[in-house]
């Protein structure tokens, strides 16, 4: 056997190796619809109230069984402190551009959380990185000063704003795909979900929730409208990135190719 020869059997490596990782994601696959169903049968369950206890017994386990409540529906309240904030993205909705904006959740008895409040679209004077809901804060908070020189308000009604809330506990962690930067906390860009890391920035315990609804509770008749933003809803499998469909595809069809070549151009070389 001349050495083509022996080259060609050698190629029979990369066909099998594509028909092996086509298998695995069929494997992920399965695994990612059990992960996806589990995660539609909790938001199908009647909502429960995040209190001071229930996030308590979180604590005494580091957050440890917190995956065990991923994706359940909560109602709670709290002030929010809408002058922190990280800003999730850019993420693409419907064509257009736009930030998650998180911040932190005060509860009654002082602990801090993450409040995902939704995503906001980008604006263009920012090219594109301030989310219109950020600069729509700032002009609340310019007028509230207005109106604290007036005597009208005080600081806190500036600084906080107390909400009732309506969410679901989100995922502590995403990996995005091969393409999503690495996040850099330190100039304020974050690509990718990292509850842990965020807490850490905000002070916060790694708790998230990501508001279905939310009604602000001390509402006065002189402010602005609260900034508007695309909130969550049931569509639970948005959350997860699952394209192992498209990958199955991509390597059965790359293995099936290769041994397409092989019989039909290399196996019948002669010795």
């Amino acid at each position: 056997m001349n050495k083509n020869k022996k080259g060609f059997k050698l190629f029979l490596i990369f066909p099998v190796i594509a028909f092996g990782l086509g298998t695995w994601q069929v494997y992920r696959y399965d695994w990612k619809k059990k992960l996806i169903q589990r995660a539609k049968d909790r938001m199908e369950e009647d909502p429960i109230e995040l209190s001071n206890s229930f996030i308590k017994n979180f604590k005494g386990s580091n957050f440890g069984d917190l995956n065990k409540y991923e994706f359940r529906r909560v109602y709670l309240n709290g002030k929010v402190i809408d002058n922190q904030y990280v800003l999730l993205g850019p993420r693409s909705i419907d064509g257009t551009l736009g930030y998650y904006v998180i911040s932190p959740l005060q509860l009654s008895d002082g602990t801090r959380i993450l409040l995902n409040r939704g995503w906001s679209a980008s604006t263009p004077k920012s090219n594109y990185k301030i989310p219109y809901a950020i600069e729509e804060l700032k002009l609340i908070h310019q007028k509230e000063q207005q109106q604290q020189q007036q005597g009208l308000i005080n600081q806190e009604s500036i600084l906080y704003r107390y909400f009732n809330i309506l969410g679901v506990i989100s995922k502590t962690k995403e990996r995005g795909s091969a393409f999503t930067p690495m996040n850099q906390p330190d100039k304020g860009q974050w690509y990718s979900l990292d509850v842990d890391a965020m807490a850490d920035q905000l002070n916060t315990e790694p708790l998230m929730i990501n508001t279905m609804d939310e009604t602000e509770i001390n509402s006065k008749p002189s402010s602005l409208p609260n900034p508007q933003f695309k909130r969550f809803d049931n569509d639970v499998e948005s959350s997860f990135h699952n394209k192992h469909m498209s990958y199955i595809g991509t390597w059965y069809t790359l293995s099936a190719s290769l041994f397409f070549i092989y019989f039909r151009y290399m196996r019948k070389l002669p010795k």
